[in-house]
């Protein structure tokens, strides 16, 4: 593993930092560390002079570049297949390295660690009160499962990827002198990432921050910021500065509005806020405080949408087309609308189907060659195989929670579980071309993922759970042409390789590795049943007796 920490005039906690990873439970022989200073005001490298390390230690310098560039030449410089970066003020428990390096049992991988407040959280300024605040329940929701780790969730404060992903993608992009974490991460969800998030990988931010016109200056910068990734990566609407307004309390859309439309008078209003929301922290009232900080916050970030967005008529011109991405969602994306979708959806797990039955079905001439069905012929199919039944169920409940009818979508999820005997979540993703055998007692976690070409066999549990080493939660992910044999249980955020089969009865809950066969343990001593005039399942040898004659 290689450690990359970008540093600005900050060299005593950086101190305190590189001391800890000499306390980590990792061998020191397995890790090295590297810290690019940014051009520091102080000379980083000679205040640290005299510290002795167990581990390799490489302290770099570069021309202010910002912090991008500082990771970017950080990465460059390492020489461990597993990258962690965090920042300079953080601290970290012993088991850090080694909570991280867990989370990468699979290739393609991204761990994202846990964020937490310093225990003198109550003594900080306000506005670092709303950031830990806000990291706080981000975290939670991640670490209950209540929300996925996504491309835009990452944050370089405490992240760990393989460098050859990291350089798969292109490395930060140096343009970015903000939220590049963001962006790169969106980039690493493009290339087929897996994002998972380790609880325990935690590390304690300790703010040196104290500056309340920086962090307005901040939060003005991350608007501007924002939209230019937005403009980067058009196709990810989550990316987009408008994706925050749907979910803002209705009586400040107004304000933010005003700070779209007006920014230079928006800014004022901004300071009187601010300064109105810090009398309130001086008497006790913190909620009320943290709720105006939130406001200011939003102010702030929507006048810097405005600077990097343009004129008030672009602004309208590009939230129209994040509106019309999002009802596009709705409609069922770009393949048509969720009717037409599911229709395609159908047929295409109907041809799966066949290609199965003409690659395994005994009964069928060597060589012959199934034709794609007819709609008689998918109806027919529909009434006679249970499992095929089930799979239209499933669109059928995927259509309505597509076309934003969450009670359609439930009362199917019902239906399925009267009919079927099996719970499976609307949520829960089945690619087009997925198979199900006999179709009763499966229970797929609204979190699983199974692509296409993969056989579902009876009692399948497809289950969310912990890993067992991270605590990290999650449900599995089943990869392309994978056979789930009867009553196999797969539980955690693990991951079945492509091609890989999983045989009758196996409980998994470890990522498997493409084309493996995972078998259950099979039973070493058949005993026989015990019957009168037998001993331990063994008949007498005694002629005479008449029980015996009789078993015989």
């Amino acid at each position: 593993m290689s450690v990359v920490i970008a540093t600005y005039n900050r060299a005593d906690s950086l101190r305190r930092l590189l001391q800890q990873f000499d306390e980590q439970t990792l061998a020191p022989s397995t890790f090295e560390v590297i810290a690019v200073d940014d051009g520091s005001m102080e000379d980083t490298a000679r205040k640290l002079a005299d510290l002795k390390t167990n581990y390799a230690l490489r302290i770099e310098r570069q021309i202010n570049s910002g912090a991008a560039a500082a990771r970017q030449k950080g990465v460059e410089l390492a020489r461990g297949k597993i990258i962690v970066v965090i920042d300079d003020d953080m601290q970290i428990k012993p088991t850090f390295l080694e909570k991280h390096l867990a989370g990468h049992r699979q290739e393609n991988t991204v761990v994202l660690g846990r964020l937490r407040p310093d225990a003198k959280l109550a003594d900080m300024p306000l506005f670092e009160r709303f950031y830990a605040r806000a990291l706080a329940r981000d975290g939670d929701a991640y670490a209950s499962g209540e929300r996925p780790v996504r491309g835009h969730n990452v944050y370089t404060g405490n992240v760990s990827f393989p460098r050859e992903l990291f350089l798969k993608v292109g490395g930060f992009d140096a343009q970015f002198r903000a939220l590049e974490d963001e962006e790169i991460g969106i980039r690493f969800e493009k290339a087929g990432a897996h994002f998972t998030y380790a609880d325990e990988a935690e590390s304690m931010h300790g703010s040196d921050w104290t500056s309340m016109k920086k962090w307005m200056d901040r939060a003005y910068r991350d608007g501007v910021y924002q939209t230019k990734v937005g403009k980067k990566h058009k196709d990810h609407l989550d990316s987009q500065p408008w994706r925050h307004l749907p979910n803002i309390n209705p009586v400040s859309r107004p304000i933010l509005a005003f700070g779209l439309a007006s920014p230079g008078p928006a800014g004022l209003l901004a300071n009187v806020a601010i300064r109105t929301a810090s009398a309130f922290d001086k008497i006790g009232l913190e909620p009320v405080a943290l709720a105006g900080a939130t406001l200011v916050y939003g102010i702030q970030y929507y006048r810097g949408v405005r600077e990097e967005t343009g004129s008030a008529i672009d602004v309208a011109r590009e939230y129209r087309e994040f509106k019309r991405g999002i009802a596009l969602i709705g409609k069922g994306g770009a393949g048509g609308s969720p009717l037409k979708r599911m229709l395609d959806d159908i047929r295409e797990d109907n041809r799966m189907i066949r290609v199965y039955q003409e690659k395994y079905d005994y009964r069928l001439e060597e060589g012959a060659v199934i034709p794609n069905a007819s709609s008689k012929e998918i109806a027919s199919d529909a009434v006679r195989k249970i499992g095929y039944q089930l799979m239209v169920a499933y669109r059928v409940m995927r259509f309505f929670r597509d076309a934003n009818l969450g009670l359609g979508a439930q009362f199917m999820s019902r239906l399925i579980r009267h009919a079927f005997a099996s719970d499976i979540h609307w949520d829960a993703e089945l690619e087009p071309g997925t198979v199900i055998v006999h179709g009763f007692g499966l229970a797929i976690s609204y979190a699983a993922k199974v692509r296409a070409g993969s056989i579902l066999y009876q009692n399948v549990t497809l289950g969310y759970g912990l890993d067992p080493d991270t605590k990290a939660p999650g449900a599995p992910l089943v990869e392309r042409d994978v056979h789930i044999g009867v009553g196999a249980t797969l539980f955690g955020p693990l991951v079945i390789g492509e091609g890989t089969k999983i045989m009758a009865g196996c409980v998994v809950n470890r990522s498997v590795p493409p084309r493996s066969i995972v078998e259950a343990p099979v039973p070493h001593v058949v005993a026989r049943k015990a019957w009168p005039g037998t001993e331990n399942g063994v008949a007498s040898t005694d002629p005479s007796s008449s029980k015996n004659q009789l078993a015989g």
